[in-house]
């Protein structure tokens, strides 16, 4: 079967050039008197320039090697822009171009020019993102831009790890309590577990249009029905064990063992409410045609 792109590489690496560009944008928005002056800022832009240039270029290699083009770190984002029909290319040579002398130290970029040359061509990053995605969406068919490969592995993880807990706790609670490997390899798989879940949230949140969520991104997707209500209170002690176990909170071998019990059969079903709320989202973008 031939290989797909790898869209949480996409995904990742484009949102670390999003804050590498608003950071630029900021910085480049004071005068330019204090842009050139103030040691400070010019080091924080040549990172984030730094930054948002390999954000760019992580994608391109992933995604030349995949169609076949052969590139080097020089003319990489132009062969893969040629390829995929953007436009306004002679911007993005020039762009690599100052970015290569602005890296060469035989080559002196004085802050006058860094500004003047970022304040006009700094947007050809988000043009290249935007090329890139809008590609990738209509090459796949996969529109809103989905990591079925991640999901399948985090699924996976999720339920050798819950596996494992369970065969823990059918040693009974005398063992348990004598052995405090088995505290330690159960406290470890329910983590795996648990970030497991979390990690399916976290990728598909953005999905069902929760933009900004945190520790309780679990909780969002009850809120908004993707999982239903009555799983509330089970998300609430999934949340809270694992918080108690990562903190300096004592969690005694008999709560974690009774813990367990409760909750190791909560896991597969809250997974699956996500994964029939993501079918039924798939199914409406089918019906709703492509955008």
């Amino acid at each position: 079967m031939k290989k797909g792109p790898n869209i949480s590489l996409i995904l990742e690496s484009f949102q670390n050039l999003e804050k590498a560009y608003v950071d630029l944008r900021k910085n480049l928005s004071l005068p330019k008197e204090e842009f050139i002056n103030n040691k400070l800022v010019l080091d924080k832009v040549r990172v984030d320039f730094n930054l948002a240039f390999e954000s760019s270029m992580r994608p391109c290699r992933h995604l030349s090697t995949l169609y076949g083009l052969k590139t080097t770190s020089k003319d990489c984002l132009i062969k893969l822009a040629e390829y995929i029909g953007m436009e306004d290319i002679q911007t993005l040579q020039s762009f690599t171009d100052f970015y290569f002398k602005y890296r060469d130290l035989k080559d002196t970029v004085s802050p006058e020019e860094l500004y003047e040359f970022l304040k006009e061509h700094l947007v050809v990053f988000k043009k290249y993102a935007q090329a890139v995605v809008e590609y990738v969406k209509k090459s796949t068919g996969n529109y809103l831009l989905i990591d079925f490969d991640l999901l399948n592995e985090k699924a996976k993880h999720l339920k050798e790890s819950i596996k494992k807990i369970e065969f823990v706790l059918s040693q009974g609670i005398e063992e348990f309590r004598s052995k405090p490997m088995y505290y330690d390899r159960v406290k470890y798989f329910y983590q795996v577990a648990y970030d497991s879940l979390f990690d399916i949230c976290k990728h598909l949140a953005p999905k069902f249009g929760i933009k900004k969520f945190g520790d309780d991104c679990l909780s969002k997707l009850i809120e908004i029905g993707v999982i239903q209500q009555d799983y509330y209170m089970d998300v609430f002690k999934m949340t809270q064990l694992k918080n108690k176990l990562i903190s300096t909170w004592e969690v005694s071998p008999d709560e974690l063992y009774i813990s367990l019990h409760e909750l190791k059969d909560k896991f597969e079903p809250v997974m699956k409410e996500i994964s029939k709320s993501l079918k039924r989202l798939l199914e409406e973008k089918a019906r709703g045609g492509k955008s």
